[in-house]
C-alpha cells in the first residue's frame, strides 16, 4: 500500500475560475490541461443540459479531481500554477459548451405557459396555434443569440423584431410592420415583460458561472495518477471496454514510425482541442516533427493502428469514428500474439522488447494475404456505392489474419517458420470455402474470446477440411429453406434486399467468373419485382427478392428497366422488327448465360406456386454452378 495517505486538499473554484483555467490562455493564475491518459467526450448533449439544469436548480453536481505539476509550472516560468485535469472531463466540457455557447441549451421547455399567454396577449393572437408559433420564434430567437449581451443583440426590441416578423409575418418592409413595432416598444407594460424574461435567462447563467465547485488537488506521487484515474473512472459513464488501457499503459512506450497510424492518434487528440481544451502531448509536441520522435503508449498505438488498418483494408473492418477506440488494432494484435483477449492487459509484457515495427509489418502482411484470398469475392460493390459491405464479424476475419500470422512468424522473436510456405498454401486453399461456410452457418453469432482462441490455437483453417460435396449441398439447402422464411414480401415489396445480407456474398462466388473483369455489380430480378407485383393479389406474400430469382451482372442493359421476363423482352423486339430470328436466338443463349437460368425454367401461367416452383429449380442450377466454379476448392466426398 503507498504511504502518502491525505495527499489530497480540497479548495473551492467558481465555474468561470474553472473555465478560465481550462482555457488556451488563462487570464488568472491556474492553467488546467488535460493528461495523455483522459478518454474521449462522450456526454450526449441530453446529459450536458441535465448537468446544467441541476446547477441552476442548486443540486449538488460533483467534483473534479486535479493534479499540481509543480515541475511544470517552474519550467513554464509563467507565474501560473498548472494542474492536469484527472477526474472531471466529462463535466468540464459541458460547462465549457454552456458557457461558449449559452443559448443552444435554450429548448421550449424553458419557457413558462404564463409568459407565452402573456405575450399572445399583447399581440392579439391568442389561439393555440399562434402561442406555439410564439413558443418556437422565442426559442429560436434565443439560440440564434451570440451571447446575453446587449452589444450582441440581447435586447426587447430585436425580440419584437423577431415576434412581428415569424408570428404576425408582416414583411419588414411593410406600414403595417412599422406600425407594429412602434405600438408594441411603445407599450411599456410589454416591453418591461419581454425585458423581465430577458433578464431572468441571463441572470441564468450568471447563476452557473458562479456556482461554485469543489475541487480536489493530488499531491501524491505522479507514477499513481493512472491508478488514481481507474478507480475514479470504474462507475460513471460506459466507456469502451478498451479505454481501460489508456491509463494502464501509460508508461509502455516507443517510437512509431508509421506517420498515419501518427495521424490517426493526433485526431482523437484533435477532438479534444477542438472543444478548446489544451493537452499535455500538444505543448510537449507542438509540431510535426516532435510528434513523429515522440514515444507513444501502447494504447495510442493499438488505437491508431486500428483507425490506419480500418482505411487501409475496407473489405475486412468497418470504418470507425477518429476519436472512438477501434477493437481492431487491440483485439489483433492479441489474438497474433496467442493471448486471450480477456488476458488482453498482458500485452506490454507478451511484446515485452520487440520493436512495434517489426511487429507491425507482420501484422500487415499477415492482413494483406487473407485480404488477397478473399479479394475476389469481396472487392466489388454494387453499381453506385463505393465500398461493398462487411459480411463477417471482426473476430471472425481476425481469427483468419492471426492463423496466417502465427504459422508465419513466431511469437518471440518474430522470425519465420521453415514450414510456413506449406501452411500458407492450404490457407490459401481452404479458406474461400471456410469463409463462406462459416457465413451460411452462422458460425461466429454471438462468439467472442473462447472461439477466436480456439480457431487460432487449433490452426483450424489449415489442420481442418473444408467441407465437401455433400456436405456443401446440405449446408446451402439448409440455408435456403432457412433464408426462405425472412424473404416474403407483400404486394407494396421493396424492390431489393440489403446488399450485406449472405444472400449476395453467395452470388458473388457462383458469378465470380461472370462479373470478374467488372468494377461493380448490378443486381437484377430474372422475374421482376413489377411483374411478380401484377399477379400478386391484397394480402399476398410472395418470396420476391430470394436468391432464385435474383442475378448478377456486369452490365444491366435493357434489363434494368424490363417489366417482362428476358425472354418476352426478346419476343417483343423480333415482333416489332428490332431484331432477327437468329438474333432472338442468340441473345436469348446470352441472357440464360449471363443469368444463369435457361428461358424454360420461366413460369407460365406466373402464380405463387409456379413462381416457388421457379424459384426452387433455379437454386438447384445456382448450386450446382458453385460447386462447378469453385470444384477445386472443394475436397471430394469420403469413400464408402
Amino acid at each position: 500500500m503507498p504511504a502518502f495517505r491525505n495527499a489530497v486538499d480540497i479548495d473551492i473554484w467558481s465555474v468561470s475560475k474553472l473555465m478560465d483555467a481550462v482555457s488556451s490562455s488563462p487570464i488568472g493564475n491556474n492553467r488546467v490541461t488535460i493528461p495523455e491518459f483522459q478518454r474521449r467526450l462522450v456526454w450526449s448533449k441530453a446529459t450536458r443540459k441535465g448537468l446544467i439544469d441541476s446547477i441552476r436548480l442548486g443540486y449538488p453536481f460533483g467534483s473534479i479531481l486535479i493534479y499540481e505539476d509543480v515541475a511544470r509550472g517552474q519550467s513554464a516560468g509563467d507565474g501560473k500554477r498548472h494542474y492536469n485535469l484527472i477526474d472531471g472531463l466529462q463535466r468540464t466540457q459541458a460547462l465549457k459548451s454552456y458557457v461558449e455557447y449559452q443559448n443552444g441549451y435554450f429548448t421550449r421547455a424553458d419557457l413558462e405557459d404564463d409568459f407565452v399567454d402573456a405575450v399572445a396577449a399583447y399581440l392579439g393572437k391568442v389561439s393555440d396555434e399562434y402561442k406555439d408559433r410564439i413558443r418556437q420564434t422565442i426559442v429560436d430567437w434565443v439560440k440564434g443569440n451570440k451571447s446575453y449581451d446587449a452589444r450582441d443583440g440581447w435586447r426587447t426590441e430585436n425580440l419584437v423584431e423577431a415576434l412581428i416578423e415569424k408570428v404576425l409575418r408582416f414583411s419588414s418592409d411593410s406600414s403595417l410592420y412599422r406600425d407594429m413595432y412602434f405600438e408594441l416598444n411603445r407599450n411599456q407594460d410589454f416591453i418591461r415583460h419581454l425585458g423581465g424574461f430577458l433578464d431572468e435567462v441571463s441572470n441564468a447563467v450568471k447563476l452557473v458561472l458562479e456556482a461554485k465547485i469543489p475541487v480536489l488537488i493530488y499531491s501524491g506521487p505522479s507514477s499513481e495518477l493512472p491508478t488514481v484515474f481507474e478507480l475514479l473512472n470504474s462507475k460513471g459513464t460506459v466507456l469502451s471496454r478498451y479505454e481501460i488501457y489508456a491509463a494502464q499503459w501509460i508508461e509502455y512506450r516507443q517510437q512509431i514510425m508509421n506517420a498515419e497510424v501518427i495521424d490517426a492518434i493526433w485526431k482523437k487528440y484533435e477532438t479534444l482541442e477542438d472543444e478548446g481544451f489544451t493537452l499535455d502531448v500538444s505543448e510537449e509536441a507542438p509540431d510535426e516533427e516532435s510528434r513523429r520522435n515522440r514515444h507513444y503508449t501502447l494504447f495510442d498505438y493499438l488505437f491508431g493502428l486500428g483507425q490506419y488498418l480500418a482505411d487501409k483494408f475496407p473489405r475486412l473492418f468497418k470504418p470507425v469514428k477518429d476519436d472512438r477506440p477501434s477493437s481492431v488494432g487491440f483485439n489483433l494484435m492479441t489474438a497474433c500474439l496467442g493471448l486471450r483477449l480477456q488476458d488482453m492487459a498482458n500485452l506490454p509484457e507478451e511484446i515485452g522488447e520487440m520493436p512495434w515495427e517489426e511487429l507491425e509489418r507482420c501484422l500487415l502482411e499477415a492482413t494483406r494475404f487473407i485480404d488477397n484470398i478473399l479479394k475476389p469475392v469481396l472487392s466489388k460493390p454494387q453499381y453506385g456505392r463505393k465500398l461493398g459491405p462487411i459480411y463477417h464479424s471482426e473476430l471472425m476475419i481476425i481469427s483468419m489474419i492471426a492463423t496466417a500470422f502465427q504459422v508465419k512468424y513466431g511469437k518471440r522473436d518474430l522470425s519465420e517458420n521453415d514450414d510456413s510456405r506449406v501452411d500458407r498454401r492450404k490457407l490459401k486453399q481452404n479458406l474461400p470455402m471456410f469463409y463462406l461456410y462459416e457465413i451460411l452457418h452462422d458460425d461466429w453469432r454471438g462468439s467472442g474470446d473462447s472461439k477466436l482462441y480456439e480457431a487460432v490455437r487449433s490452426l483450424r483453417y489449415i489442420d481442418n477440411t473444408p467441407p465437401t460435396k455433400q456436405r456443401w449441398e446440405q449446408v446451402l439447402d439448409d440455408w435456403y429453406y432457412d433464408s426462405q422464411v425472412s424473404l416474403v414480401h407483400t404486394k407494396d415489396a421493396k424492390r431489393h434486399i440489403r446488399d450485406s445480407r449472405p444472400e449476395y456474398l453467395l452470388l458473388k462466388y457462383i458469378f465470380v467468373e461472370r462479373i470478374a473483369s467488372a468494377k461493380s455489380y448490378h443486381v437484377e430480378h430474372i422475374i421482376p419485382v413489377a411483374l411478380l407485383q401484377s399477379h400478386m393479389v391484397e394480402g399476398d406474400e410472395w418470396p420476391i427478392n430470394t436468391i432464385g430469382n435474383l442475378a448478377l451482372l456486369e452490365q444491366a442493359g435493357e434489363l434494368r428497366t424490363n417489366v417482362h421476363t428476358f425472354d418476352v423482352l426478346l419476343q417483343d423486339k423480333r415482333r416489332r422488327g428490332e431484331i432477327s430470328k437468329e438474333e432472338q436466338a442468340s441473345q436469348l443463349l446470352e441472357y440464360e448465360w449471363q443469368l444463369q437460368c435457361p428461358a424454360r425454367l420461366l413460369p407460365s401461367p406466373l402464380t405463387k406456386s409456379s413462381f416457388e416452383g421457379f424459384l426452387l429449380e433455379r437454386f438447384e442450377l445456382l448450386k450446382r454452378e458453385f460447386l462447378r466454379v469453385w470444384h477445386e476448392y472443394i475436397p471430394p466426398d469420403p469413400q464408402n
